[in-house]
């Protein structure tokens, strides 16, 4: 297979997949002023008042005034960071390009490689702790690793047949879903222990996975596809997205709205739990890859992606 085969169809992926294969070596990225706007951020993360964003070539951006001005924090690696899970306000966790996992103890200001592997050419896509102990890393190839003593030591396991990629993990209630390339949707029952695959509705890749409630969730992917389910993934409703771009990010904000984003500045918009959309785009036109609430009020958005980062109020125009 070749290196994110359902990517392919994806701008962003185009963009961040010439790092993957090429050989890096990993010193540190000092901390300084940057132009946020000039980097490509994959992922990004609340952590109480403070926004950590991540992206291409380790770049480790924090962000303590709502997203008004940000600082370069020193970032151990050069490798591509994809994805971001922190648990609490001072435990985080970054993955990424050579299979790379970076820690933080104290809410994003510093970070500490865990785990490097460029050798396995295998990307992580994601990440997810279940407490301070045991938690997964997910990506490429099938890659699937696991910790149970916080992250000092990682170990490999197979939780299903192929080698398609894993694209995202989210935690729903008291299970876990997976979402990936070829229509991958599994669901785990035990924390993790085991993995059942799901009837997919759709062949194509999903590059996201949102909790709705205990049993609802919400996938999206490639050509706009969008699905719900109500039954914990065991059916799936098409959702109209007004839209045939790759869908990259999405969220859930407090108040139950839902909102994804992805190619070409597309930004979708949810009122009624993502049973329907409304479509509104970003004015840069820009591949948008994560989704946060601002601090400026309730309608306000942060994008990041291709252009960095900026505010979004889908009521009006980008600012």
């Amino acid at each position: 297979m070749t290196k994110f085969i359902g990517f392919g169809f994806s701008l962003l992926v185009f963009m961040v997949a010439a790092y993957a294969f090429s050989p890096r070596h990993a010193p540190a990225f000092p901390s300084n002023g940057v132009s946020v706007n000039s980097l490509l951020l994959l992922d990004a993360a609340k952590v109480g008042k403070r926004i950590v964003a991540v992206g291409e070539r380790g770049h480790i951006v924090l962000s303590d005034d709502g997203g008004a001005s940000w600082r370069q924090v020193t970032s151990p690696t050069q490798s591509t960071l994809t994805a971001l899970y922190f648990l609490g306000e001072k435990t985080g966790w970054a993955v990424g390009h050579d299979s790379v996992i970076l820690k933080s103890d104290d809410g994003g200001t510093s970070w500490r490689q865990v785990n490097f592997a460029p050798d396995e050419q295998k990307p992580l896509l994601d990440i997810w702790f279940a407490d301070e102990l045991n938690g997964y890393a997910m990506g490429a190839y099938g890659l699937f690793m696991e910790t149970s003593n916080g992250g000092i030591s990682w170990q490999q396991r197979k939780i299903f047949d192929g080698d398609t990629h894993i694209n995202a993990f989210v935690s729903v209630g008291d299970k876990q879903f997976i979402a990936g390339e070829a229509g991958t949707l599994l669901r785990s029952d035990d924390a993790g222990k085991t993995w059942q695959p799901l009837c997919s509705p759709y062949k194509g890749s999903f590059f996201g996975i949102l909790p709705l409630s205990d049993s609802s969730l919400l996938t999206f992917g490639l050509r706009g596809n969008v699905f719900r389910s109500d039954d914990a993934g065991a059916t799936w409703n098409a959702v109209e997205s007004g839209t045939q771009v790759a869908l990259m990010g999405g969220l859930v904000s407090a108040d139950g709205r839902v909102v994804l984003a992805g190619q070409g500045g597309v930004a979708l918009v949810s009122q009624d739990q993502g049973r329907s959309f409304r479509l509104r785009n970003h004015a840069s036109g820009k591949v948008l890859a994560a989704v946060l609430p601002a601090d400026k009020g309730k309608d306000d958005l942060l994008l990041f992606g291709e252009s960095g980062v900026s505010n979004f109020n889908p009521g009006t125009s980008a600012k």
